[in-house]
């Protein structure tokens, strides 16, 4: 083969590889961008379910007080697992103010127990997160996106005292 056959060789190969290496990555991004939609989804679907048994909790006298603890724990479990994914500091700083935030209302040592007594403090603090909740949107009688930058806002605005 002459000198210019193998550039021509040696530039369609290269051109295929750069081809399948860009392929290659915009799939990796988008399954990236699926996990935190995922995880994304789940801290909204536990702050949903907290709100909703807080609610139900409120209503019905405090008859079954240790779910709305257990409805905390799961939620703290969705950040966290969404904070150990987490690759951007500044995203992962956020999620660390949610943690934060929602560790304060933390009731008892975190092993799951069927037989916790809220106090009025407690409970209170409780009616106070259902309220913030629902009006920061993180209830089920809303639409809600997964995208970072509106899940980020209703983060922001959940986190923010007022």
């Amino acid at each position: 083969m002459r000198k210019i056959d193998w550039i021509k060789v040696i530039l369609a190969l290269s051109l295929f590889v750069n081809v399948f290496l860009f392929m290659n990555h915009k799939h990796d991004n988008r399954n990236q961008e699926l996990k935190y939609e995922i995880l994304n989804a789940s801290i909204y679907r536990d702050l949903a379910q907290l709100e909703a048994t807080i609610q139900d909790q409120k209503d019905h006298n405090w008859k079954n007080e240790a779910l709305v603890v257990q409805k905390l724990d799961d939620a703290m479990e969705s950040i966290i697992m969404r904070i150990g994914m987490e690759r951007e500091d500044d995203k992962e700083t956020l999620l660390w103010k949610l943690h934060d935030y929602m560790k304060k209302i933390v009731v008892g040592d975190g092993t799951l127990s069927l037989d916790i007594s809220l106090n009025d403090k407690q409970r209170a603090d409780y009616i106070y997160l259902g309220e913030k909740l629902r009006s920061s949107g993180w209830s089920f009688n809303r639409r809600f996106d997964t995208n970072w930058d509106n899940f980020s806002l209703k983060l922001q605005e959940l986190v923010t005292e007022s």
